[in-house]
């Protein structure tokens, strides 16, 4: 990519203002009866640690627009455990600046070429949205939303207590009286039974949507519910309710940024990070180009923001003609 170094100079000094921001402030908030009440401190002391890849992600989206044939710096996929949570509070802020209500993020959160079991992913899920959601400063706007009520009790216990946000199951039907102060509430990996996706549509529409909130999907596996009919990943027709709460739910869906690692042969990845548009990226092979990426195809960058990735044969064709 032409002036490849100057953009990776910038980065830096974008990540040097970036850690400057404010996190959380120290007053105490208040959970929803489903859990009781914590405080405002928190122990750190078993937060893993994340490995910073490169910067370069967050020139590329501020900087020069990336085009086909330009090389971006992802760092080593096989080897990076969670990509640095800076250039996805910078998306997901973005996305919020621009006015977008309803967000998706798919990060990485363990590493994409060890098959981890649930609970480990679980596990490192949760931890990685604590890092994320330090960039907003007022705390009490804030509810992490978990599948039920046994993930919230392990995320509290995980978190040391205790935590300036509200965090609460999806299942709970309790969820509509949140305090009139959350305006940000982030559901956390809805995926592992179809009944979190109408949940999660169901928490959108009737309870975030019309008090004027923003909620973020995380780790939602969101490709699942995109293609619908006979041939979707949930066919129409065996999940019905599914499908209503996708029609309803799907077209007002922002991805502010997502990363989906593909083990290859070729090793590539989807990726997005907002406002940019959607690529398609091809891992380079050679020892000198390790850890960068080629983008092998882009998007329309005039394109709506709601516009859906590319499906999943178009993403594997296109990596396999790269060879």
């Amino acid at each position: 990519m032409k002036g490849a170094g100057a953009i990776i100079a910038t980065a830096v000094v974008l990540l040097s203002i970036a850690s400057t921001c404010s996190c959380f402030s120290s007053s105490a908030a208040f959970l929803p009866r489903a859990i009781s009440p914590l405080g405002s401190s928190m122990s750190t002391a078993r937060m893993p640690a994340v490995r910073l890849a490169s910067a370069t992600r967050a020139a590329a989206r501020v900087g020069p627009r990336m085009a086909v044939g330009d090389l971006v710096e992802l760092g080593n996929v096989q080897e990076i455990d969670q990509l640095p949570v800076g250039g996805v509070q910078s998306a997901l802020k973005a996305a919020l600046a621009d006015g977008h209500k309803l967000i998706e993020l798919e990060v990485p959160t363990t590493n994409r070429f060890k098959d981890q079991p649930l609970n480990v992913i679980l596990q490192y899920n949760t931890r990685y949205i604590r890092e994320l959601v330090r960039c907003f400063t007022q705390p009490q706007e804030v509810c992490i939303v978990f599948p039920d009520k046994k993930e919230c009790e392990y995320a509290v216990e995980d978190y040391g207590g205790d935590v300036p946000f509200y965090i609460t199951p999806l299942d709970n039907p309790r969820v509509a009286d949140l305090d009139v102060s959350v305006d940000k509430v982030f559901v956390m990996n809805p995926v592992f039974d179809v009944r979190e996706y109408v949940n999660t549509e169901e928490l959108w529409t009737q309870t975030v949507e019309p008090r004027g909130g923003a909620q973020i999907v995380v780790n939602g596996e969101l490709f699942k519910l995109r293609q619908g009919g006979l041939m979707g990943y949930y066919p129409d027709f065996i999940f019905p309710k599914l499908a209503e709460a996708r029609k309803r739910m799907m077209p007002k869906m922002v991805t502010a940024y997502y990363l989906r690692v593909f083990r290859g042969p070729p090793i590539g990845a989807l990726y997005r990070s907002y406002p940019g548009p959607w690529q398609v990226l091809r891992a380079e092979e050679t020892e000198e180009g390790a850890g960068f990426f080629r983008v092998l195809w882009e998007g329309d960058a005039d394109a709506p923001a709601t516009q859906p990735p590319p499906e999943q044969s178009f993403v594997l064709s296109t990596l396999q003609k790269s060879r």
